[in-house]
């Protein structure tokens, strides 16, 4: 097949969207498809677009046989709802018009959200190209932002939600990355024969475990034998770390126990400042890692956080970093309910907590630090799951079915395929 994806993140930012789409588009590439990729100039998280990319327009290359077609955008800091705004709308635009006159004929076209005008963008291009269109649902928008409050105008509500259920109707198949996004848009009569459910995968060749005292990051850091309880990602509002914080005040006590903050983010400076503040000197932030050094800090790290605020929308949520973290062989504390919760204890990789709830959070912490047989047994079962369940590459050749089963051609359906049903 010739497959057009729109995605405005791609390696080399980091990010869920940018690593999908990336270790998809690598496996279809190799399996003899032709791959075209249309994304933004790379300046996720920090807005700095690298020397390389700087006045070009279009800039084209080839990445582990995709074609790559990186187009302007406004490019800003991941922080601010207008200028955020600004750089999904000119992504939007410019998007259109390189994947109409540069990426060439194509046989489908699929576009990722959120954010929702890269979708509709992907919509505007496959009716140009008269291809049937795919609409890949990450993240539930406007659900999310208007549940975090980012978005409280009635007007911008309304237009958001009509474009969302535009484009549901519009879209000759819908892929999600969780059952439960999947039956909430059925909900809204959306035929659930065209939806899909592809979850999150991992590389697990690249995400390996590795021995925790030769960790780079223990002897440069010099965290020693301090048990360390981590939170690598996006320092945002979603993510309701000041919650991690209280709990590090809790335990500021217990001199073996430090915590590391490595990312950015919108709320990355106020919650150094809080930090600060506080005078939690068991507190460490650490700048954005490459994915390349991630191995690595798992590695380091003795208990690995992945919290989200309490709110309805993050039932549907399937933080990808559990995966990651799972594949490193790491235990997990989790403070998300729904689908990530059923997650965890399908997978026996860690212990879930009620989200915001700094007590449940430092209760589990102690928990685990002062019973490190079953943090590390917690790991070695996180590992084998996901080996045997959450395949990058097998989740990508169940997607590669599902567009074959879109654009008509007949594929001996495999059981990870029915899975997707």
């Amino acid at each position: 097949m010739r497959i057009l994806f729109l995605c405005q993140y791609f390696p080399p930012e980091m990010g869920a969207p940018a690593a999908r789409t990336y270790e998809h588009a690598r496996r279809w590439a190799e399996l003899g498809h032709k791959v075209t990729v249309v994304c933004g100039l790379p300046n996720h998280p920090d807005g700095i677009i690298p020397e390389k990319y700087r006045g070009h327009f279009l800039y084209r290359e080839q990445v582990d046989g995709i074609n790559v077609l990186r187009c302007w955008l406004f490019a800003t800091p991941n922080k601010g709802v207008f200028k955020r705004s600004i750089s999904f709308l000119t992504f939007m635009f410019s998007s259109i018009f390189f994947a109409i006159f540069y990426a060439g004929k194509t046989d489908i076209v699929v576009a990722t959200s959120p954010q929702m005008l890269c979708g509709f963008a992907g919509y505007f291009v496959a009716k140009f190209k008269r291809a049937p269109f795919v609409l890949e649902v990450r993240d539930l928008w406007p659900k999310q932002i208007i549940d975090l409050g980012v978005v409280r105008s009635s007007i911008i509500i309304a237009s958001l939600k009509w474009l969302e259920m535009f484009m549901y109707r519009k879209a000759k198949a819908i892929v999600t990355v969780a059952k439960a996004t999947t039956e909430e848009i059925a909900s809204r009569g959306i035929s659930i024969e065209k939806l899909y459910t592809i979850t999150n995968g991992i590389d697990e060749n690249f995400y390996t475990p590795r021995d925790r005292d030769s960790a780079p990051p223990r002897e440069q850091y010099r965290w020693g034998d301090k048990t360390v309880v981590m939170y690598i990602g996006t320092h945002g509002l979603s993510q309701g770390l000041s919650t991690i914080l209280d709990c590090a005040e809790m335990l500021i006590d217990r001199r073996d126990i430090h915590f590391v903050f490595a990312g950015q983010g919108a709320d990355r400076e106020p919650l150094m400042k809080q930090a600060k503040a506080m005078n939690l000197f068991n507190v460490e932030f650490l700048p954005f890692q490459q994915k390349i050094a991630m191995p690595g800090f798992y590695a380091a790290a003795d208990i690995c956080l992945v919290p989200l605020k309490k709110k309805e929308v993050f039932l549907y949520n399937i933080p990808s970093k559990m995966f990651e973290i799972m594949a490193c062989q790491r235990p997990i504390i989790l403070g998300v309910k729904g689908q990530a919760k059923r997650i965890l204890e399908e997978t026996h990789s860690g212990i879930a907590v009620e989200p915001d709830d700094a007590r449940a959070f430092a209760n589990t912490i102690l928990h685990l630090t002062d019973n490190p047989e079953m943090a590390q047994s917690y790991g070695e079962q996180g590992r084998r799951h996901v080996i045997r369940h959450y395949s990058r590459n097998g989740k990508a050749d169940a997607y590669i079915q599902c567009l074959q089963a879109v654009i008509g051609l007949r594929a001996e359906k495999s059981h990870a395929y029915e899975e997707t049903r």
